[in-house]
C-alpha cells in the first residue's frame, strides 16, 4: 500500500472517530431531562401522603415515584410536602404547578385544571362520639345546640346534606391542622364528630392510641358514609407562559400513572 493511500485511510478513520464522538455527545445532551417539575404534596394525610424522616411518603407518593421513573428521560419530578391549605393557596395564586391529592371541585376551585387520571377512590366518613350522629341530620333540629364537626384545614369533603346543615346552623364546622389534631379533639370531646377519609382516620386513631394511652377512644364510632371521591394530581389552570411544557407533562404523567395502576391491578389479580 502506498503512502497516499495509507494517509487517506488514516484520515477517513479519524473523521469516523470524530463523527462518532460528536454524535454520541450530541445525543447525550438531548437524552438529559429537559424540565424540573415540582408537585406539592399534602404533608399530613397518611397513609396517602405524609412526611417520614423529612421525606415525602405514602401510597400516592409511591405511585407517582413509579410513574416518574417512566418519564425520567424528559422530566425530573420533585415532590415537596406542604400544609394542605398552603398548597391550595399556591395554586390559586399561580405560584405552583401541581398539587396532590385533591378531589375534583371544578366549580369551587376553578383555578385547578385539569386533573390527572384517578389515583384511588377514597371513602369519606363521619366518626362521632357515642350518642351523637350526623345520620338523617336533615330531619333533625339541632340549631339550639349545633353538632361540632371537625375538618382538616382546607378540605372540601362535605356532601350536599351536611353542607346544607352547616348553612342552616345545625352543625358548626371547625377546621383543624390535620387528622391527628382532629382525633385528639374528638377524644377530648372538644368536637362531636370528625369527617375525613376512613383509612386516614383509622390510622389517626391508632396513632393517638399509641401516643396517648390515657385517652378513651372506645366511645368514637363510625357514624355514616359521607361520600366517595377519587383523588388526583391537580394542575394550575392555564399558566402556559410560565409552564410551556404543561400539556406534554400532563399527557405523559397520565400515561405513566395508568401504566403503573394497570401493572398493580395485574399483580393483585395474580395473587
Amino acid at each position: 500500500m502506498n503512502i497516499s493511500v495509507t494517509k487517506a485511510v488514516i484520515f477517513c478513520s479519524l473523521k469516523l472517530v470524530i463523527w462518532v464522538l460528536y454524535t454520541s455527545a450530541f445525543s447525550n445532551v438531548y437524552a438529559q431531562p429537559q424540565h424540573r417539575v415540582t408537585i406539592l404534596v399534602d404533608e399530613s394525610y397518611p397513609p396517602y401522603t405524609y412526611v417520614n424522616n423529612g421525606e415525602p411518603a405514602g401510597i400516592y407518593v409511591d405511585l407517582v415515584k413509579q410513574a416518574a421513573r417512566l418519564m425520567d428521560d424528559k422530566y425530573i419530578i420533585e415532590l415537596h410536602p406542604v400544609p394542605w391549605k398552603r398548597g391550595v393557596a399556591a395554586l390559586e395564586h399561580g405560584d405552583a404547578f401541581a398539587l396532590m391529592p385533591p378531589y375534583k371541585h371544578i366549580k369551587r376551585r376553578p383555578f385547578i385544571w385539569p386533573y390527572s387520571v384517578p389515583l384511588l377512590e377514597e371513602v369519606v366518613v363521619a366518626f362521632c362520639n357515642t350518642g351523637i350522629s350526623l345520620a338523617n341530620i336533615e330531619t333533625k333540629d339541632t340549631t339550639v345546640n349545633p353538632i361540632n364537626v371537625g375538618l382538616n384545614a382546607g378540605y372540601m369533603i362535605l356532601d350536599d346534606v351536611l353542607d346544607q346543615a352547616s348553612k342552616q346552623g345545625k352543625i358548626k364546622l371547625w377546621e383543624n391542622k390535620d387528622t391527628y389534631s382532629n382525633v385528639i379533639k374528638l377524644a377530648k370531646k372538644r368536637i362531636d364528630c370528625y369527617v375525613n377519609d376512613r383509612l386516614s382516620t383509622l390510622l389517626g386513631l391508632r396513632n393517638v392510641k399509641r401516643l396517648h394511652p390515657e385517652l378513651e377512644l372506645s366511645t368514637i364510632v363510625e357514624d355514616r358514609v359521607v361520600l366517595r371521591r377519587t383523588a388526583h394530581i391537580g394542575y394550575v389552570k392555564d399558566s402556559l407562559n410560565k409552564y410551556p411544557f404543561k400539556h406534554d407533562f400532563i399527557q405523559k404523567m397520565d400515561e405513566a400513572l395508568q401504566a403503573v395502576l394497570d401493572s398493580q391491578a395485574v399483580e393483585l389479580a395474580n395473587e
